[in-house]
């Protein structure tokens, strides 16, 4: 779940302008999520962190 919600969150922003500048501005995984959060979406640190990696 933690993988798909990180996916709707990434299309969702990609969409958007205004949360693509705060997804670009967020400085460290923490603060990723917790902007996910903000809108709507649940995953884990690691789950960002992987995704970066990939």
């Amino acid at each position: 779940m933690s993988k798909a919600q990180l996916q709707a969150f990434i299309t969702k922003a990609n969409a958007n302008p205004a949360l693509k500048t705060r997804l670009d501005g967020a400085i460290d995984p923490k603060a990723v999520v917790a902007l996910a959060l903000e809108e709507g979406h649940s995953f884990s640190e690691a789950t960002w962190s992987r995704h970066l990696r990939a």
